[in-house]
């Protein structure tokens, strides 16, 4: 009976072991195939839904259209050719913006909250467009260049556009209608 009693503790250890070897080892790779800190590495799971670093890394761009000459998702670093939009407290700034035609306007994410940038119709004076950006965390950026004159209102997908709305008006085009945001 001493025996039997011996060998089940004995396995009952020698699992013990063998799962506090498992664990060890799961934890350190990680640390190995990544080139982030310590710190972030001990907080971070291997899963794969990991919160964004500070210097996000792009993950997809939109479909250009016909309509879209040029659009992208990318991780912000400044204002770079053209006019900036921040997306913070649930709402664009400015929510107005007039730019010449060829710009390129970038959304910026400033806050913890998930945004995107959609193509949206308030009014008889809104230019017909297409565009739907990805969801961008923080820091994300999405970019959209305005080649044509007109009147380009947008919203929030995720907020609703009583909630985050804008315009940009492009080139001679004037806009003095309300934003259903405002």
């Amino acid at each position: 009976m001493r025996l039997t009693r011996r060998r089940a503790l004995a396995a009952v250890i020698g699992l013990g072991l063998l799962a506090g070897c498992t664990d060890g080892d799961q934890t350190e790779m990680p640390s190995e195939e990544t080139e982030s800190p310590p710190t972030e590495t001990a907080a971070s799971s291997p899963s794969s839904t990991a919160t964004p670093t500070p210097t996000p890394t792009p993950t997809a761009s939109p479909t250009p259209t016909s309509e879209s000459p040029g659009s992208t998702t990318e991780p912000a670093s400044g204002d770079a050719s053209g006019s900036l939009v921040v997306m913070e407290g649930v709402a664009f700034s400015p929510m107005r913006l007039s730019v010449e035609p060829g710009t390129t306007v970038a959304w910026e994410n400033g806050e913890a909250l998930q945004h995107n940038v959609r193509a949206a119709t308030f009014d008889d004076a809104a230019t017909d467009w297409s565009f739907q950006s990805e969801t961008v965390g923080r820091d994300g950026r999405v970019t959209y260049r305005f080649d044509d004159p007109g009147v380009y209102q947008y919203d929030c997908g995720i907020h609703g556009s009583t909630a985050m709305c804008g315009v940009v008006v492009v080139g001679d085009a004037s806009y003095d209608g309300t934003l259903p945001c405002e």
